[in-house]
């Protein structure tokens, strides 16, 4: 089924925006110095595409994305001990499994949630609405260079993506899930540098003009056994291949007592060599 959602794109290309994030907590947001505007786009249930395995880069759809059955023994994802112990190990399993890379390094875990009250109990972030990438070809270097010190040099001198791992904590999401748009309908011209600022970090991001070749999809009802793959950054071409852009997006179709959407997103450097 296709439904109807609207996404927040840059108004206009500009030569170097500035996203600021707050902190974590019931007010977690976001501003951007330029002007922005929602644009009403048609989303295709994934979960009825075609799989075109004869297509399949490193494992994932040739989108950039794929969903995936995946079960996890972790019971608590805030608890910093089980996700070492436990999340750690399964998602490294599973990333191998799929790309077939030589190595995973994890660096980052995130949980969200689209109700105030919890992000305020539970001090975490709310979930992305922004059509966004979360790296640009520079980014991403400078990620691994953050990330592994000293041997990032000799890691540059082979392929390597970094993928996010997003699971959802609600069973199953009934409004907020995660768009992806097909990153075979992106042009390069499409995607905009933009410096993020954070209280911890400076970095990039990309944020996007709208085109109306983009096509856009969704895995409805999703559930805590099923994780979505997508790829935020490729070395391969100079890191030129544009990778999924993505947001979250409203259900015009959810129920009025929806539960909050949780969930937890891990990024992880993949390589091949």
């Amino acid at each position: 089924m296709t439904i109807q959602s609207n996404v927040e794109y840059l108004a206009q290309r500009s030569a170097r925006p500035v996203y600021t994030a707050s902190s974590a907590g019931r007010n977690a947001s976001h501003e951007i110095d330029q002007p922005t505007k929602f644009v009403t786009i048609e989303v295709d249930d994934a979960r009825d595409r075609d799989r075109e395995d004869d297509l399949r880069d490193s494992g994932l759809h040739p989108s950039g994305f794929d969903l995936y059955r995946h079960h996890s023994e972790v019971t608590d994802f805030l608890d910093e001990e089980q996700i070492k112990a436990v999340y750690e190990l399964e998602i490294t399993s599973l990333l191998k499994s799929i790309t077939g890379c030589s190595r995973v390094h994890l660096f980052d875990h995130t949980v969200r949630a689209s109700d105030a009250q919890l992000r305020e109990t539970k001090n975490i972030r709310e979930p992305a609405f922004l059509v966004h990438n979360d790296y640009t070809r520079g980014s991403g270097i400078v990620c691994l260079r953050e990330s592994l010190g000293e041997e990032a040099e000799r890691l540059l001198q082979t392929r390597f993506q970094i993928i996010n791992v997003w699971r959802p904590l609600v069973d199953p999401v009934q409004d907020y899930p995660l768009a992806l748009c097909d990153a075979r309908s992106i042009r390069q011209a499409d995607l905009v540098d933009t410096e993020r600022r954070a209280p911890n970090h400076t970095g990039e991001i990309q944020l996007a003009v709208h085109d109306a070749a983009h096509h856009w999809f969704y895995f409805p009802a999703m559930r805590p056994d099923e994780v979505l793959l997508f790829k935020t950054f490729d070395s391969a071409n100079g890191g030129n291949n544009p990778c999924s852009i993505h947001s979250a997006i409203r259900l015009a179709h959810a129920p009025a007592d929806a539960k909050p959407r949780e969930s937890i997103e891990t990024r992880a450097f993949v390589f091949y060599q």
